[in-house]
């Protein structure tokens, strides 16, 4: 009965039930029973025997061929197992945007409704019609397998931020990536490429076949991709990441539990050996089980060769350095990274600032294996992603489902809970030196600065570090200070740890000194820290701390910025300012460079007109608006090296 569903089984529960009751009848009659009662029999055992029939004899459904398939394998179950008994946390999960990080595509799974549209792809056209209940896409292929496609969309990725959409090539289960993708928040398709900070000549998607290898890995549970040449046959326990990506494979435990005196008692225990639970791993091995997908990793030796046919071979409670290097500086020489390295050589800086740090969201256990209060060695005290994440709601609430947080973790209190002298409010501004209430007295803020990007966003850096100068003047990364105090020099910035938190002072530059560094960053900056100036600008704390009313100048100066990704940043805080909305409303950061300068010119003229700030030379702002030859000349110092931050 292993195949079939709940229903099915209750149904044929009831069809033996019958059955058996059908008997007795019989038996009474073969002791002078009556002949109704034997019709009652008979009837009876024909209704059991039709029931019970009809779950065998029915046709079974078709596996599909065009796509990757959910066959259980190697211990694996599937979500369905657990929910009889696990009922609220099933129910959590199933509200989660992990379940629905991979769907099989079909209206309800879609973020958004229409019967027909006709997309722009940097100029050429790609159509979505619906024909019947059947998503089919029709687009000219570009890139190393140019073909004419019409082919039906077989899966999404993601029902959160974005939704990216997978057609059938028609080689196997192949699948290739649509080359335009649903904003969710903005409610708007854009080209696949604009989402990661690449050059603007990158506007093909990934290769067909690119879901299969990699993205499978992490985005379904079990994945076993089955690819080679000429050969694709990707098959998974489950899509999206279902109980059994934390929890192991079930089957033991499933088999174990039939049992109901056994099951009341290991839960009142709270154990059971035939299952993982992360919640009660030691830190290192709990963090791990995050750390599988949520890291910068890849798969050493021997697990690299048998990945193509057997997937990873971590399982939650393993070393997950047995099977994986998780990649970190000192890991620059490491063979798996030379290889990776022959095939990609963007890869080390487009995951990772210069010194080691992980700059892709997504990877937070890169991160925090960093931080101290992953490495002090304190078991006791010692943090795992369990500290302050979830994976289970109490409420279902959509607070919850947008970053899993345990209950209070968005305060001070992930903090607290180990720095006990910072959780009242005179040792926290004791410790801050910011007032309580204020941007500077969230722990985040200093310790978690914004220098992650993904999704078209900068995200928390999960390496918890203090503010330092020195480290900004030696990677580039921007400091947590001036995230902050976007108005404020490297030399305010110097001169605020030296005095309040002892930090060695660093010899600076005269324009280090006397220019705002989010000024430098946004207009001499690569492409990487405009792309974080640009999301500064609209942070409701920076733009509290340091006022709003001079960032407009800056922000239009990116709206023609070659980088896709920095021209939808500043957009979006130039709409936060509040004012510039109805000269935005026809403003398409796809579009070609040299159309989008009226809509610069029209922002800073608006600007201009309004401004009443006063003289701040930090910001380059004179008596009566911006100083345009500093200004200009700051900008013609763009740096235009080449950045990848490909997720």
């Amino acid at each position: 009965m292993r195949g079939l569903d709940f229903a099915e089984r209750m149904l044929l529960v009831l069809s033996m039930l019958l059955a058996a009751g059908a008997v007795y009848p019989l038996w009474r009659s073969s002791a002078g029973g009556s002949g109704k009662s034997m019709a009652i029999a008979f009837f009876v055992l024909v209704v059991g025997a039709l029931s019970a029939s009809s779950l065998w004899l029915r046709p079974k459904a078709e596996v599909p061929i065009n796509r990757p398939i959910e066959v259980h394998a190697a211990g694996y179950v599937g979500s369905k197992s657990c929910r009889s008994c696990h009922p609220g946390e099933h129910a959590s999960w199933h509200e989660s945007f992990h379940r629905t990080m991979t769907q099989v595509v079909s209206r309800e799974a879609m973020a958004v409704e229409f019967e027909r549209l006709e997309l722009d792809w940097f100029g050429k056209k790609v159509v979505l019609e619906w024909r019947g209940d059947q998503l089919w896409t029709v687009f000219d292929r570009a890139g190393r397998r140019p073909a004419h496609v019409e082919r039906p969309i077989e899966q999404l990725t993601g029902s959160h931020h974005l939704q990216v959409l997978w057609y059938s090539t028609g080689s196997g289960r192949e699948l290739g990536p649509l080359p335009m993708c649903f904003k969710i928040e903005e409610r708007i398709w854009i080209p696949l490429t604009t989402v990661f900070v690449l050059p603007p000549q990158f506007r093909d998607p990934p290769d067909p076949g690119s879901w299969n290898r990699s993205c499978v890995m992490c985005h379904t549970t079990d994945a076993r991709p089955r690819v080679d040449i000429g050969r694709s046959d990707t098959e998974v326990s489950e899509f999206g990441i279902s109980c059994e990506a934390c929890h192991g494979p079930g089957q033991a435990h499933v088999a174990a539990n039939h049992n109901p005196v056994r099951r009341l008692s290991q839960r009142a225990l709270g154990e059971d050996d035939t299952i993982t639970n992360p919640a009660t791993l030691q830190p290192v091995r709990s963090a791990e089980v995050c750390g599988h997908c949520h890291s910068v990793s890849i798969l050493k030796g021997q697990h690299f060769d048998s990945w193509r046919d057997h997937g990873s071979p971590f399982e939650p409670g393993d070393d997950l350095q047995r099977s994986h290097l998780v990649i970190g500086v000192e890991d620059r020489e490491a063979p798996e990274l030379r290889r990776e390295l022959r095939k990609n050589p963007n890869f080390f800086r487009s995951s990772f600032w210069p010194d080691g740090q992980v700059r892709l969201s997504g990877r937070e256990f890169s991160g925090l294996r960093k931080s101290p209060c992953y490495t002090h060695g304190d078991p006791a005290r010692q943090i795992d992603c369990t500290s302050c994440h979830r994976m289970h709601s109490q409420d279902g609430s959509a607070d919850w489902r947008d970053d899993q947080l345990r209950d209070g973790m968005r305060g001070n209190v992930a903090c607290t809970q180990c720095h006990e002298k910072m959780a009242t409010p005179e040792g926290l501004a004791a410790h801050t030196h910011h007032a309580p209430g204020s941007g500077g007295s969230n722990c985040y803020n200093c310790h978690m600065s914004y220098t992650s990007v993904g999704l078209m966003k900068a995200s928390r850096s999960h390496a918890i570090t203090s503010p330092d100068v020195a480290v900004e003047l030696a990677t580039g990364r921007p400091n947590a200070c001036n995230q902050c105090h976007l108005d404020r020099t490297l030399q305010w910035t110097v001169e605020q740890l030296a005095s309040s938190w002892q930090v060695e002072r660093v010899p600076l530059s005269a324009e280090q000194r006397e220019v705002a560094a989010s000024v430098r960053w946004l207009l001499s900056g690569d492409a990487g820290q405009r792309m974080l100036a640009a999301w500064s600008y609209g942070w409701e704390p920076a733009q509290k701390a340091s006022g709003s009313d001079w960032l407009a100048p800056y922000l239009a100066r990116l709206l023609d910025d070659p980088y896709y990704v920095v021209r939808f940043n500043a957009q979006r805080s130039l709409r936060s300012l509040g004012d510039y909305g109805g000269v935005l409303v026809d403003y398409n950061f796809v579009a070609d460079a040299g159309a989008q300068q009226r809509v610069v010119d029209e922002v800073t003229g608006l600007w201009q007109s309004r401004y009443a700030g006063g003289v701040r030379p930090e910001v380059l702002m004179a008596a009566r608006g911006l100083s345009r030859g500093r200004f200009d000349q700051l900008y013609a110092r763009r740096d235009d090296r080449l950045v990848y931050i490909a997720e």
